[in-house]
């Protein structure tokens, strides 16, 4: 038996630790007032709330049992190893089959999935990740191995 719920604790101690960057990053931008509030007034503020919604999550934690944390290793390494990839084919291979190999890596951690299934994810999360980011707002990315 396990005396604290874990993932409560560390969401909700992650989540105040979040907020508390932000109020403490957001000081270095003028607060105002409520009347006329400055570039600085929102990061605090949302970052104060996040961090008490964080505390309102954590506390009660401490206070109840949970289940043991049990991390996937095999799903970890191939998501973490999926945006490698990614990142190291963008330029080379183009936004497009880049995106498809990093979701097909990705998506070798279901193994319940098919590779025709993994491979219309891959051709529409591609599709899509290019009509956003070439069309929608312009980047300038490779298409293809080709592309200038």
């Amino acid at each position: 038996m396990h005396k604290r719920d874990t993932r409560d604790i560390i969401g909700g101690l992650g989540l105040a630790a979040i907020g508390l960057f932000a109020v403490i990053y957001g000081q270095r931008y003028e607060f105002g007032d409520l009347n006329r509030m400055g570039p600085g007034y929102f990061p605090v503020a949302l970052g104060a709330l996040l961090a008490v919604l964080g505390m309102l999550i954590a506390l009660p934690a401490f206070f109840r049992r949970g289940e043991p944390i049990v991390v996937a290793w095999k799903t970890f390494a191939l998501v973490m190893a999926s945006i490698v990839v990614f990142a190291f084919t963008l330029k080379v291979l183009g936004v497009i089959l880049s995106t498809a190999l990093a979701v097909i890596v990705a998506s070798t951690a279901d193994n319940a999935s098919t590779w025709k299934g993994r491979l219309l994810t891959a051709a529409g999360i591609a599709l899509i990740t290019w009509l956003v980011f070439k069309l929608g707002l312009g980047m300038v990315l490779p298409t293809w191995p080709w592309s200038p």
